[in-house]
């Protein structure tokens, strides 16, 4: 009896310790929250995500930035949104994003990151896309908009690629449409120096184009 109430101690001990750990990796995000967009600021915690180290940048930084940039737009319009982190102290599993995600009734998902590259001046954007029924129109319709993003360097818009298929869980396993938008090339100099130095107005612009996709697929509910 004594050898079974330790074994049956243990186990209960672990047991709370799976259950505090979630509940861990739960308070960083919007905790209970039901909405009509999901935003998932990727990356996160031990996971910087891409780094331009010239300018001292991480994705996981910026990109939280542009999310609650993109939610503060969304909620003055009358959109109920929840994301999945917001602080940049929670390391989130794909797992752990699409629970949540789908967990909040959300009408769509939209996972929010900045490209990297070995060339500095690489810089374009796109939107990826999973499942292609449930997914490929959404992503559509938020490249289209990120598409018209005002250039770095000044000069026109910025390059684009076109959206394409890609085998993530968050897109996969997630039961709303959803995309991966690859905003911006973190990685690029130009890029680097208005995320860094222009006063949030690269942040801005961004959340600007990602809402008008959002809204153009999903008009207010």
């Amino acid at each position: 009896m004594g050898r079974r109430f330790t074994i049956v101690l243990v186990g209960a001990t672990m047991a709370a310790l799976v259950v505090f750990t979630t509940a861990g990796a739960a308070f960083a995000q919007d905790v209970g929250c039901t909405g009509a967009v999901a935003i998932d600021p990727g990356h996160g915690g031990t996971d910087t995500g891409a780094v331009n180290k010239t300018y001292g940048l991480t994705e996981k930084a910026e990109t939280l930035k542009v999310a609650y940039e993109l939610k503060d737009r969304l909620v003055a319009d009358g959109y109920s949104v929840c994301m999945t982190r917001t602080t940049n102290e929670e390391t989130l599993s794909n797992n752990d994003r699409y629970v949540y995600a789908n967990a909040t009734g959300a009408k769509v998902l939209v996972s929010i990151h900045m490209n990297g590259s070995s060339n500095t001046a690489t810089d374009y954007t796109t939107t990826l896309f999973g499942k292609p029924r449930k997914d490929q129109e959404f992503a559509q319709t938020v490249f289209e908009s990120l598409s018209t993003l005002p250039s770095a360097t000044g000069t026109g818009t910025i390059q684009t690629k076109l959206p394409y298929q890609f085998a993530s869980g968050v897109l996969l396993k997630s039961n709303m449409p959803a995309t991966i938008a690859e905003t911006v090339f973190i990685t690029s100099n130009a890029e680097a120096n208005l995320l860094k130095n222009g006063g949030g107005t690269r942040q801005t612009e961004i959340a600007q184009k990602l809402k008008a996709g959002i809204q153009s697929y999903l008009p207010m509910p």
